[in-house]
Parts: structure tokens; sequence; C-alpha cells
């Protein structure tokens, strides 16, 4: 899914050079718990029907929304989604 361009990632994120680099040292890297993730959630997504719920829509929707200086808070964003009850 990765080599066929199924997988974007934000331009800019504080996280992203330290993910790539564990994507691309792996399996030799020290660490592979963000491959791990990944391909977890890249399975899943290849299972016919399914779209993972949760955090995976939190982000969704955030990567449609202008960014703006200031997030707008996960609790926020829960709620406005549905995903948080209270």
């Amino acid at each position: 899914m990765i080599e066929n361009g199924f997988v974007h990632l934000p331009k800019e994120a504080g996280w992203r050079a330290e993910y790539l680099h564990e994507l691309t040292v792996f399996p030799g890297g020290k660490y592979d718990d963000q491959v791990d993730s990944t391909a977890q959630l890249l399975d899943w997504l290849k299972q016919a029907g399914r779209e993972p719920s949760g955090i995976y829509q939190y982000y969704k929707e955030l990567a449609r929304e202008p960014q703006t200086d200031r997030p707008e808070p996960l609790s926020t964003m829960a709620k406005r989604l549905g995903l948080l009850r209270w």
C-alpha cells in the first residue's frame, strides 16, 4: 500500500523524520513499534469493508481541515465527531 502511493504523511510534523527513519531501517533498527503499528493498520484497512474508528477517524478528519497555528484539542474534535459521549 505504501509503495503504491496509498499512504500519505503530512509534509510537516514533529514526528515525521523519526517515523520515516524507523520504517526505512527496519528490520535492522533499534525500534520497531511504529513499523508494527503501521503494518497492523494497513492490514486492517485491506480487509474489505472495514475502516477503523476512534483515533484513526480523528486524524482523518484533522487531515481534511486547514492547518492552524494551534490545533483543535482532541477532546473538542472527539465530541464533534461523536467519538466522545459525555
